[in-house]
């Protein structure tokens, strides 16, 4: 099985941080959540299986803007998916 990931920053409302990587757990295609100081408050990793019919991309940005952008406290997000990875097994 081959998989994309995507890294998202994200801009919480205030105080709401945490209430924010609780809702970001449950979505199906996180696979870490990070409180994160700075410019951004969390940093997530999402993942997704690549698939024939829809490109990888399509259905990373279909999560980001349908399931996170719409979610509850969240201000803002920059969502970066990489074209070439490497990893250490």
């Amino acid at each position: 099985m081959r998989t994309q990931k995507a890294f998202v920053l994200i801009k919480a409302k205030n105080g709401h941080e945490k209430h924010v990587a609780e809702n970001l757990m449950k979505i199906t295609e996180t696979k870490e959540v990070h409180i994160i100081p700075g410019e951004w408050d969390l940093l997530l990793v999402l993942e997704t299986e690549r698939e024939l019919v829809l490109p990888t991309d399509e259905k990373m940005l279909d999560v980001v803007m349908e399931k996170i952008g719409t979610m509850q406290h969240i201000v803002d997000t920059n969502t970066m998916i990489p074209s070439f990875s490497r990893f250490r097994s």
